[in-house]
């Protein structure tokens, strides 16, 4: 595939000045929050995981009933993320 060639010089690629990206700033959750977020999220992994094995090994509704409630624990933490408490 040919390269496009480029409407600016080197010189003038270089000058261009990018604007500044939401997701490089400095993280803002309190170390609390910060915490409390890890944990909900290890018990959600912890919860997929049981409830994979309970789906494939036990029963398919009771396996639906723990990532259901596995679930809950992710949507908590989103919740946190989002509205940065």
């Amino acid at each position: 595939m040919a390269e496009i060639e480029s409407l600016l010089s080197p010189e003038e690629r270089d000058k261009v000045e990018h604007p500044k990206r939401h997701n490089l700033e400095p993280f803002r959750d309190s170390s609390k929050t910060r915490e409390l977020r890890f944990w909900l999220n290890i018990i959600f992994m912890a919860g997929a995981i049981a409830g994979l094995i309970v789906y494939f090994y036990i029963g398919r509704q009771a396996g639906m009933w723990v990532l259901a409630i596995s679930c809950i624990f992710k949507f908590v933490e989103l919740a946190l993320r989002i509205l940065k408490i």
